[in-house]
């Protein structure tokens, strides 16, 4: 894949909701999107190599937001919260 043009950083926690997901699969383009989760939640059934999905060291919105900015790759980056689409 080449350089994307927009990083989505979205920090996640227990219990995402499936219809959330799936909204967030029909986003189209040259499009990176990181999943950052809490320390022990397992990754999400994903498929599509535009999602990254990392496991922050420390659980919290803000830290795992910052892991998600730290391996962000797109020329621009938004970043949302996981209930949010």
């Amino acid at each position: 894949m080449n350089t994307p043009l927009l990083s989505i950083v979205i920090p996640t926690r227990e219990g995402v909701e499936d219809h959330w997901l799936q909204e967030l699969l029909k986003v189209e383009g040259n499009v990176e999107v990181i999943l950052v989760h809490p320390p022990s939640l397992a990754p999400l059934p994903i498929n599509d190599p535009r999602f990254k999905q990392i496991n922050s060291t420390f659980r919290g919105e803000i830290i795992q937001r910052m892991t998600g900015l730290l391996n962000a790759t797109g020329i621009y980056v938004l970043t949302i919260n996981c209930d949010e689409y």
